[in-house]
């Protein structure tokens, strides 16, 4: 809950030759260290973005006033944006021509190619990130899960982007983003303008074994995330909105003797998971063991 910083400045008599080249400069009251200098967290937005509504000026979350830790008593939420822009525990706004040169504007939050790091590293080498990317992520199963299922596993995720855009598609993938399936459009949550989407989808799994589940994300731009984490990797590390992933353990009980060997395990009483934990008897008899090895022609080759 708050009011738009547009009606505000409009209150106070308006901007001076129509904004034009007016950035918006907030002043939060929190400190910040940079390069052993202390400062206040200080960060603007251009007025563009202010006279169309999207910079809220904002006392209240979720009914209730502002927790200390989101901003109390008064902060800005600048839609579409990333979280920097949005400063919190405000208690100034300046009108100033082009960005600001505050540190936290001009020295942080900037995006580099891959090939700049810690060795050439310039700050007139990044772009300043303003709208977040497109992006999600895999909430359920959590990564290094073990998981019985049945030839289908429930994923559970979010999805987002910024700058206006809104998710359209959310694709999930079992093995590591080869194949995709996408998730069902009845099985996302609605759609809002500068809102995530929330989906889940029973995933197709024949393999069992060690997994590596992802989700990408289509917004109605046609953005989508880069596969891999190394395709945007930067410098700072900032929106690197690759493709989520998480390894998982595949027990997939549709197979006849996975399915036998968990009935046993049922019947004795002993869990399958952790998979790390040794058990304290063998699952094949030693009748078995013979036959199969003299089918197969033994462990060794004929002289």
């Amino acid at each position: 809950t708050g009011v738009s910083l547009k009606k505000v400045i409009k209150y106070c008599g308006g901007l001076k030759d129509g904004g034009e080249g007016i950035h918006l400069e907030f002043y939060g009251a929190d400190t910040y260290f940079k390069k052993g200098k202390v400062y206040n967290y200080v960060v603007s937005v251009p007025w563009r973005k202010v006279k169309i509504n999207e910079v809220l000026l904002a006392w209240e979350m979720n009914g209730e006033p502002l927790p200390k830790i989101h901003g109390f008593p008064l902060r800005t939420v600048v839609f579409g944006y990333i979280g920097a822009r949005s400063c919190k525990w405000l208690y100034k706004i300046k009108a100033i021509r082009g960005p600001s040169l505050a540190p936290v504007q001009a020295k942080e939050y900037l995006y580099y190619t891959p090939q700049i790091g810690k060795q050439n590293a310039m700050y007139s080498n990044g772009f300043s990130i303003q709208d977040m990317p497109v992006s999600s992520a895999i909430m359920t199963p959590v990564n290094m899960a073990q998981i019985i299922h049945d030839g289908k596993i429930k994923m559970r995720g979010w999805a987002y982007s910024g700058g206006g855009h809104w998710p359209v598609r959310v694709e999930v993938s079992g093995d590591g983003g080869s194949i995709w399936y996408e998730v069902p459009y009845e099985n996302m949550s609605k759609k809002y303008y500068y809102a995530w989407r929330l989906w889940e989808i029973d995933l197709p799994v024949d393999a069992e074994g060690w997994l590596e589940l992802c989700v990408r994300t289509w917004d109605n731009a046609m953005n989508t995330q880069p596969t891999y984490v190394r395709s945007a990797w930067n410098w700072d590390l900032h929106v690197t909105s690759s493709c989520h992933r998480v390894k998982i353990y595949s027990i997939n009980k549709s197979k006849p003797l996975t399915a036998a060997r968990l009935k046993v395990l049922e019947e004795k009483n002993v869990p399958i998971v952790p998979i790390t934990h040794p058990m304290e008897f063998d699952l094949e008899s030693e009748d078995h063991y013979m036959e199969e090895m003299r089918k197969q022609g033994g462990r060794e080759p004929e002289e």
